[in-house]
């Protein structure tokens, strides 16, 4: 959020649709960084496995072979694992311009008639129901 510090109660409509697509935004460039990194680990997962299979083949002691067989495997379930955050990452993307969209289609005409009303508004908190 801004340098000032504000909380919940505080947060005009025009920052909060700032901060959603800013948050979209944000998540959108983590997703991409995940699938990045999935895609590197992936290929760095067949070419340990590759490996693997080219030292078995030159009759390298087995327990040498299964070690960097399981090294591949765990370097592929850190790819899925990536991949999986990445798609969830998108999701919550996707969510988060959703309600950027909502808020603007429920409340832009309410912010739109507060900014032309002849008058000042009083404090928010006047406004709050006890």
């Amino acid at each position: 959020m801004s340098a000032r510090k504000k909380n919940k109660a505080n947060l005009s409509y025009r920052e909060l649709k700032r901060e959603v697509a800013k948050l979209a935004k944000d998540v959108l460039r983590g997703a991409e960084h995940h699938k990045q990194l999935a895609a590197r680990l992936a290929e760095g997962a067949k070419n340990v496995g590759r490996t693997a299979d080219n030292i078995a083949s030159l009759n390298v002691d087995t327990a040498t072979v299964a070690e960097t067989r399981e090294l591949s495997r765990t370097m592929q379930g850190l790819s899925q694992s990536a991949n999986g955050y990445a798609s969830r990452a998108n999701d919550a993307s996707l969510v988060a311009r959703y309600t950027e969209r909502e808020a603007s289609r429920s409340h832009e005409g309410i912010q739109q008639a507060v900014d032309n009303a002849p008058v000042q508004m009083a404090n928010r908190t006047w406004y709050t129901q006890e």
